[in-house]
């Protein structure tokens, strides 16, 4: 079977759904066509002239970082990025990129960084756009509760915390009256019918409803499926920007900015406040999450930890009683590549079908100038 750059489109989605995105980024397909075949795809953080001239060699370029951001008016092929999509072009080679929707996804960026540190986390510091939250309730005839509960199994709805297929049910009778061209599961055409139902109820985020109802519907053995859902206050925390969550043990601020620095391989982490004040509880946001330390604070975190902070942020958190700890925007984020990787040759593992894998090579933009 082959693979397109529109079924690795799909499978990214699966893992980090659009409507997780922030509404000023820019997800998706870059350049390219989704109908072309796809044999050997490659993964990295950013498009460069470094990964550029790697990635001429595949079929598709998966990204973190979009090539483009902003909508643009005129472009030069003797600058960048100009120079970056004549040559994609000329080579055939697609471009995808999943940004603020995978670092918000379950097991996202950031995630991926809280596993490394073994940070127990509760939830997102900031709910994405897409994670409001909706009672469903879908109306089954008696005996058929279970195949609904087993399905919800296998769907990001119907979860609270650490439980999954998450329901409520209630046993009644339902009404209903066939016309002469209808074909009921149960009951007679022209006449009015009372059978016995149970309606189950539970809660899922906005995003899922689309392929949650398409689901529902081939699954229910009623011609019309009765499935009512209604929006209620609150998002849900699994998803959205940054973490919060608590360390199996105290720290030293100081011996918590150094276990980073092993974690991400450099020397270029910094901490505000005193060196060995103790903290557990920890607020977490891979890339440039400065903006989110208000949250941070009042999720009761001791310490926040980014890859980007402005100084007068810094200054602010500071003096709330705030600790901070930042390091690289590209150490940060760069861990989610070779999760992109194992997860596209699992997926293409599944499937059956043959699909080669690589990791660009690629380097921070920023590098020490002292040893």
């Amino acid at each position: 079977m082959d693979i397109t750059v529109g079924d690795i489109i799909a499978a990214l989605e699966n893992w980090a759904p659009p409507p997780l995105a922030e509404d000023w980024d820019n997800i998706g397909l870059q350049l390219g066509s989704a109908k072309k075949k796809v044999k050997k795809l490659a993964v990295c953080l950013d498009l460069n002239p470094q990964t550029l001239s790697q990635a001429l060699a595949f079929d598709c370029l998966v990204t973190h970082h979009p090539l483009f951001f902003k909508p643009i008016k005129k472009l030069s092929t003797d600058a960048w990025p100009g120079y970056a999509v004549a040559e994609l072009l000329r080579h055939d080679v697609a471009l995808v990129c999943a940004h603020t929707n995978l670092d918000a996804a379950r097991d996202g960026v950031t995630e991926v960084l809280a596993q490394k540190l073994k940070l127990e986390t509760e939830g997102a510091l900031v709910p994405s756009p897409g994670s409001e939250l909706f009672l469903v309730s879908v109306y089954v005839p008696k005996g058929y509760e279970e195949r609904i509960r087993q399905f919800l199994l296998a769907t990001e709805a119907a979860v609270r915390g650490q439980y999954k297929a998450c329901t409520f049910t209630t046993e009644g009778l339902g009404s209903f009256y066939p016309l002469a061209r209808a074909n009921p599961t149960q009951g007679e055409r022209e006449r009015l019918n009372l059978v016995s139902e149970s309606k189950i109820e539970f809660l899922a985020p906005a995003f899922v409803l689309p392929k949650l109802l398409k689901g529902l519907e081939e699954l229910h053995p009623y011609e019309e499926v009765p499935i009512d859902f209604w929006p209620v206050k609150g998002k849900d925390p699994r998803f959205g920007l940054g973490r919060i969550g608590e360390l199996p043990l105290e720290y030293t601020l100081l011996d918590l900015a150094q276990k980073m620095g092993e974690i991400l391989n450099t020397k270029g982490v910094y901490l505000v406040g005193e060196p060995h004040r103790l903290v557990r509880r920890v607020a977490l946001c891979a890339g440039a999450g400065g903006e989110l330390w208000r949250q941070a604070l009042e999720k009761g975190a001791d310490v926040y930890l980014t890859a980007e902070i402005k100084y007068h942020q810094a200054r602010e958190a500071e003096a709330a009683g705030l600790a901070l700890i930042t390091f690289g925007h590209f150490e940060s984020e760069y861990l989610i590549v070779p999760e992109l990787a194992r997860y596209f040759s699992a997926w293409a593992k599944e499937r059956g079908c043959y699909l080669e894998v690589s990791v660009l090579e690629e380097k921070a933009p920023f590098q020490g100038a002292f040893a």
